[in-house]
């Protein structure tokens, strides 16, 4: 199990990403390597890994910071632009075009989750994963699919938690002048 802060995307998202995912598996090479593809209750975007698990202590200064951090940020825009594989980690994710407003709330949720004991992490790469591929595999050349541009809208941070096929949403904080019916 893994803890982190993330976004879910909506249904108008989930939609583009299925799309997505369908036109490049039907577009793959018979003899492409297996994927062990993503669903949608799988989908999201990690913003700020946590851990393994995390305390109530932790839980409850992650909390009172991202109270504070989401009465302060407002929602930001990214746009989903396509798709890649990364062979280093043997992944094909779709591709976030990160614009200036989102990759300051990347750096400020940090600097938020440093407030709270944790250690400093890696800049989040924003990305959805939509398949991992085995151990040893290659990735085969992506296929080239048509894909407009998706506009993403991050108008809210959950505590997520893996559970088995999907990810546990244990809280959630809407950002500043962000619709509260999600």
């Amino acid at each position: 199990m893994s803890t982190f802060l993330g976004w879910m995307p909506d249904a108008a998202t989930q939609a583009a990403l299925a799309n997505l995912q369908q036109d490049i598996r039907a577009a793959l090479p018979a003899d492409a390597p297996r994927h062990d593809w993503r669903t949608p209750a799988q989908w999201h975007m990690t913003l700020r890994y946590l851990g393994e698990s995390i305390h109530d202590s932790q839980r409850k200064r992650i909390d009172a910071a991202m109270q504070a951090f989401a009465s302060q940020a407002t929602a930001v825009e990214a746009s989903l632009v396509g798709a890649q594989y990364w062979p280093h980690a043997r992944v094909l994710v779709a591709k976030i075009d990160a614009s200036d407003a989102f990759k300051a709330l990347l750096k400020q949720v940090e600097t938020s989750m440093q407030g709270c004991g944790f250690a400093k992490e890696r800049t989040q790469t924003a990305h959805v994963t939509l398949a991992y591929l085995p151990r040893d595999a290659q990735p085969p050349a992506l296929p080239e699919v048509a894909f407009p541009a998706t506009s993403l809208r991050i108008d809210r941070i959950h505590l997520l938690r893996t559970v088995p096929g999907a990810y546990m949403s244990l809280a959630s904080w809407p950002l500043a002048g962000a619709s509260t019916d999600a």
